[in-house]
């Protein structure tokens, strides 16, 4: 026969059960204790955030008011219309400027000779020749004379060499011609002269060169406007010269970025100006004067397109 447990037995079992059910249901309570106050917590953290930024918003609302207030007031009623006055005045002094510097580009590029050139001239005549006459330029020296002796006029021509005076080997013409065209037989057979040369020289006289770099802005209708003056600098003929800083302008707060060039009026092409942007500088022989135009337009907004 099948046994059973005593009354003692069964009661002990039911008191088991009855604790560990009332253990876990104290547990739940505080489960569920914590999950309501988390709720609460998240629930008071959105209401402070939207309470936040509903006052936030006022406070902008009223900044904003209150600037638009400021804007409509007399003080900057015609704010916009002297901006674009003072814009208009600035252009007009630039080009005025721009004005001023190429008439002193003009006085500044004039090439002048020296005073004392005449003398270096003299100076360099043999005592066997002479000077008929003689022509002096801006840039060219010319003289017409005659001597008694061939050498004698390659003497004077290479002491002018010396001298500084011509900036490359002269053109020297020297032609054997009759006594008689100059003066009477006798003249000349009574001193013993049987030779007589007419020379001509002409040369480049030595100067400086001038490079001249004009700065140019053109907007989005093409209409070109000047960026400030012509700089002008002076070289020796045969220099080298470079101009840095080109492949961006700046003025009055607006930067301007380099798109063509022209070099004595002739254009570059656009390997030539995308070489130098690249370097940020334009390298070049001043054999001769150099007018160098560079034209910008402005650089698109940070962020723009």
């Amino acid at each position: 026969m099948p046994s059973f447990g005593s009354n003692k037995d069964v009661v002990k079992r039911d008191m088991n059960f009855f604790a560990e059910f009332t253990a876990n249901a104290a547990k739940m309570t505080r489960m569920l204790g914590y999950g309501v106050f988390a709720g609460i917590v998240v629930v008071l953290a959105i209401v402070a955030v939207i309470v936040y930024g509903a006052i936030r918003n006022v406070i902008m609302k009223a900044a904003i008011t209150d600037l638009q207030n400021t804007l409509a007031s007399e003080e900057y009623a015609g704010l916009e219309g002297r901006a674009a006055e003072l814009q208009n005045e600035l252009n007009d002094k630039n080009n005025y400027y721009y004005v001023l510097s190429q008439m002193r580009e003009q006085v500044d590029t004039t090439k002048c000779v020296s005073m004392q050139l005449p003398d270096k001239i003299k100076n360099c005549i043999p005592s066997d020749s002479y000077v008929e006459n003689y022509r002096i330029t801006q840039s060219s020296l010319h003289i017409d004379g005659y001597s008694f002796s061939y050498y004698s006029v390659l003497n004077m021509v290479n002491m002018l060499n010396k001298s500084d005076v011509f900036s490359a080997p002269v053109t020297l013409s020297i032609n054997r011609v009759a006594p008689s065209s100059v003066g009477t037989p006798s003249d000349f057979i009574d001193n013993g002269i049987n030779n007589y040369y007419q020379y001509q020289v002409e040369g480049v006289l030595t100067s400086e060169v001038y490079v001249s770099v004009s700065r140019y802005s053109r907007d989005v209708n093409g209409l070109v406007s000047s960026l400030g003056a012509v700089e002008t600098n002076p070289y020796s003929a045969g220099d080298s010269y470079s101009i840095e800083g080109v492949a961006t302008f700046v003025q009055s707060g607006v930067t301007y970025n380099l798109e063509s060039v022209l070099v004595n009026n002739a254009g570059l092409n656009a390997d030539e100006v995308n070489a130098i942007v690249a370097n940020d500088r334009i390298d070049g022989l001043a054999n001769g004067d150099v007018s160098i135009q560079l034209y910008y337009t402005v650089a698109p907004a940070e962020g723009g397109q």
